[in-house]
């Protein structure tokens, strides 16, 4: 199971938008980029695709900007990861239409378990959960010297 790069930095915008919920502030492509290190163009794409979604409200001018469209309480990483990539699979062509052999059909039962563990912790956190982690790993002292 891999996260696509263009799931990966759909999340970590996400992320910075459930971060300035509280404030009520939108958040401007550029500055996401910038904070995240994402290609501007790449997360232009990406947040028409959210907006698309209903993930994303987006607003031109110069109080312009993106803002979640849901409550971050109310999106989970499993949601958004679906959305971009397809089914949380495992094993590509799970279909068995090009898998061949002997021992395929024995481990179907296997990747269906890991398939369904996988989509139980994605679709258990939430974007507001993925905020109060960050803000408690902040709160975490660093005594490196």
């Amino acid at each position: 199971m891999k996260v696509s790069q263009k799931t990966d930095y759909a999340l970590r915008a996400l992320f910075v938008l459930a971060q300035a919920e509280p404030a009520g502030v939108s958040v401007r492509t550029a500055e996401i980029a910038k904070r995240e290190k994402i290609p501007v163009k790449f997360l232009e794409a990406i947040l028409v695709e959210l907006r698309r979604s209903g993930f994303v409200q987006s607003q031109r001018g110069a109080e312009g900007g993106h803002r979640l469209a849901r409550p971050a309480s109310e999106v989970t990483v499993g949601d958004v990861w679906r959305v971009l990539d397809g089914p949380l699979s495992p094993v590509a062509d799970l279909d068995g239409s090009k898998r061949k052999g002997p021992a395929v059909g024995v481990f179907e039962t296997v990747w269906d378990e890991v398939g369904k563990v996988a989509a139980e912790v994605v679709d258990a956190v939430t974007l507001e959960d993925m905020v109060r982690r960050a803000e408690a790993s902040r709160d975490v002292l660093d005594f490196n010297i």
